[in-house]
Parts: C-alpha cells; structure tokens; sequence
C-alpha cells in the first residue's frame, strides 16, 4: 500500500514539475519559412490573398481529409474571411490588413479563443520570379506550449507545415498558371443586352482589386433590388493608355430589362447594341490577357480589317475567379469593334484581242 501512495505522490509531483516547468517556458513564438516561386509578384500576391484558392494547397487537407470550410461573401483583400471545422477542432481567419503585392497581414483564432495569433504574409520580386514569406507569432497559452514541447518546440511544430504549404503553392500555380490557350474565333455580330454598370478611372495596376469590389457591387444591387440578371459579367474599356499608365473601364452586369437609376447613383443602366467584332477566347489565368488581346491585333492587321474606334471594346467573363478557384478553367471572351468587313478588290481581267486591228489608212 505504501509502494502505491509513493508511486502515486511521485506521479503527483513529477506532474507538478512538468506544470512548473511549462508555465515557465517563454510563451512567445514566431516562426516564418521562405521560398521563391517562379511567378510574377501580382500573381502570388493575388493567388494567396483569396482564401478560397486555400483549399487547393493548404498542407492541413493531407492530415484531416474531411475539413469543412465556410466562407462569407468576401474572400479576398482587407475584411476577408474564412473559418474550418475539422478533427483538431474548429478555427477562423481574417485579413486585417493589405498592401498591394506587397504584404497580407491576418489574425488566426484556434476553438473559439478570444486570443489570435498573427499570420503574416511578404512578397519581394527576385530574379526567378518572387520570394515569398510565409510567418505566425504570438504568444500561446499552457496547452499550446504543452502541445509545442511535446512537439519538439514550437519550430517543429510549424516550420513543416509551413514548408509544405509553400511547396504546394509552388506546384499548384506554376501549373495552374503555365495552362493556357488563346484562339482566334474570327469575326462575329456580338449581340446586344441591357445592363447595368460602375464607371471608374485609376492606375492600371489598380484595375483587378477595383473590378473584383465593383463586381461585388452590382451583384449586391441585382439581389437587393431582384433584377433579373441575363448572362456573364463582362467589361468595357473606355481608354487603356499605357503610356500614361492609366485606363477608364465600366464593370457590367447584363440584365434581361431596361434599367432606371436615380440621379446620382454611382450605378447606372446602359443598352449595348450588337456590332460586328473580332472574338478572341483567353482559357486561362488574366496574367495572360495582353497575350490575348496582342494576338487579337496581330489578326486584324493581317486581314487588313478596320478598327471601329467609336465602339465598345469589352472582355467578357464567361468563367471567372469568383465561379471557379483554378486559374486554368478560367474562360474570358474579348471583343474588339470592326467596321463593316471591306469587300475583296477585284481586279478587271486584260481583254485579249481576236485579231490585229488594221492599220489606219493614210493621209495627205
């Protein structure tokens, strides 16, 4: 009996060593691994920076399968969220601050702790494309550092997970990005629609975080109002200059009726009339959009067809990022406005003579 009680008491203490010895651990941690991916800055920071595309390289998925994850409306940029449940419990993250290309800052809550961690994100172009940084610091609390000891430290515990979530990143978008085409579908009568739009003028780098918010936007206004939408989003470019780096686009959405605004909205309703175009097909990521458009010009040229420069040049978004998360599945439809097509010159055929006409008399 007397073995027992000392067992017992050398348990009780031996567990009250190991108490005092983990409380005593520093609690603060930051842990960050780096790697370079062969893409440009723009792509990477835009590819992380929406949560829906976690699914496709978050390292998590290997160990837990059947993790569920819940997203609200807005899933990218500043306000972004996103939560899980899986079998290590239940978690959510948020964006809390970006900096375009540059850097993402993000909070991480674990099983309905009132305590996150910080999650931060850089972005540094490099000769073979962009050096990413992937980092948490924070400070945890007993069960954490418990967990992290048994672990090995904090590093083992997050460095791995980190170093296989940017491999993933690495393999998925080099893939998702190399995997494109672009076809010339030649001239077309591209059909009218009533629809509604946003107008804004801004820097050319701007133009994707605009377009995604305005497109948010008018969505938001179609349910609000129950309007009717009748087809794909699309865009209508009213100057690109690249010179002065600037461009002026409307985001559209078409609807099935004509569309009144009140004076002063910052949505208004427009009628697209049908015009004879050039239709190019881009399936694949926007990185790959000028490719798209300069072949578009290059078929033009060679047919010696004429820009209708009054009329309305516009991408089409027929499969877009906010319906599916893969760059490569991604389909957008480039309309460029042409005059009436130039009928062939057809040259006049010499006339052979049937016989050598005679000489003219002569004369005095």
């Amino acid at each position: 009996m007397r073995i027992v009680k000392y067992i017992f008491l050398l348990i009780v203490l031996g567990a009250i060593a190991l108490a005092v010895y983990i409380a005593t651990q520093s609690s603060k941690f930051d842990i960050q691994r780096s790697k370079v991916i062969n893409v440009s800055q723009s792509a990477l920071y835009s590819y992380i920076n929406d949560y829906k595309n976690w699914e496709d390289w978050g390292p998590w998925k290997e160990d837990d399968p059947n993790i569920k994850y819940s997203y609200p409306e807005i899933t990218e940029g500043t306000g972004a969220s996103f939560s899980w449940t899986g079998k290590e419990g239940n978690g959510k993250m948020e964006t809390i601050k970006t900096v375009d290309n540059d850097s993402i800052t993000q909070k991480i809550y674990f099983n309905d702790s009132n305590v996150p961690s910080d999650v931060y994100w850089t972005f540094t172009p490099v000769k073979n494309g962009t050096k990413v940084t992937w980092g948490m610091k924070g400070e945890m609390n007993f069960m954490m550092k418990a967990f992290s000891i048994l672990s090995g430290g904090a590093e083992n515990m997050l460095a791995p997970m980190f170093d296989k979530g940017l491999t993933n990143i690495d393999n998925v978008l080099v893939k998702e990005l190399k995997s494109y085409n672009i076809k010339i579908n030649g001239l077309v009568k591209k059909a009218g629609t009533y629809y509604i739009k946003q107008t804004v003028s801004c820097k050319i780098p701007e133009l994707p975080k605009l377009m995604s918010a305005m497109l948010i936007n008018l969505n938001k206004f179609t349910k609000d109002n129950n309007i009717a939408v009748n087809g794909s989003s699309f865009a209508i470019y009213n100057k690109y200059d690249t010179a002065n780096n600037s461009v002026e686009f409307s985001t559209c959405i078409p609807v099935k009726d004509e569309i009144f605004t009140a004076q002063g909205s910052d949505i208004t309703g427009g009628k697209l009339e049908p015009y004879l175009a050039l239709k190019t097909t881009l399936t694949g990521d926007y990185s790959h959009s000028k490719e798209a458009w300069d072949k578009a010009y290059a078929e033009i040229t060679k047919n010696k067809w004429m820009e209708d420069t009054t009329g309305k040049y516009i991408e089409v978004y027929k499969v877009s990022a906010h319906q599916h998360r893969k760059p490569s599945e991604w389909v957008t439809e480039i309309f460029i406005p042409i005059t009436a097509k130039p009928k062939p010159v057809v040259k006049p055929k010499p006339v052979t003579p049937t016989a050598t006409p005679a000489a003219p008399a002569a004369t005095e």
